[in-house]
């Protein structure tokens, strides 16, 4: 085998290594979209579930705690906005006492964990 011979086979691994490296990123980026819409599905189902058990139309044991961690979570957040709606009224800082809160985002989901996602390969 020649010397260009050898060059030109070591050039067509590398690019089939290249190719397969980037159907695996490919592969993972849409397992982590994947993941992302089963989280939104589980926070979506968790809503649900939680609206029907405050409306009473079902119960279960195992979602007692959850339910109680939920309603826990709301009482800390209305005790912390009329909180801040107090130190409004006495600021007079030119903020109305009956602003709004502004929120930092959504409320910590309770829902289980999702499992960890594969570790990246390493080149």
């Amino acid at each position: 085998m020649g010397f260009l011979d050898s060059v030109k086979k070591t050039a067509t691994n590398v690019a089939s290594d290249a190719g397969k490296a980037g159907k695996v990123a490919q592969a993972q980026l849409k397992l982590k979209s994947l993941q992302g819409d089963v989280a939104n599905a589980q926070k979506e189902l968790g809503a649900i579930a939680y609206d029907l058990v405050a409306r009473g139309a079902v119960s279960h044991v195992e979602m007692e705690a959850p339910v109680a961690k939920v309603r826990e979570a709301q009482a800390l957040v209305a005790e912390k906005e009329a909180e801040i709606a107090e130190l409004r009224a006495q600021s007079g800082a030119g903020i109305p006492a009956d602003a709004p809160a502004e929120s930092t985002g959504p409320a910590p989901s309770f829902s289980a964990p999702a499992e960890e996602p594969p570790a990246e390969p390493k080149a």
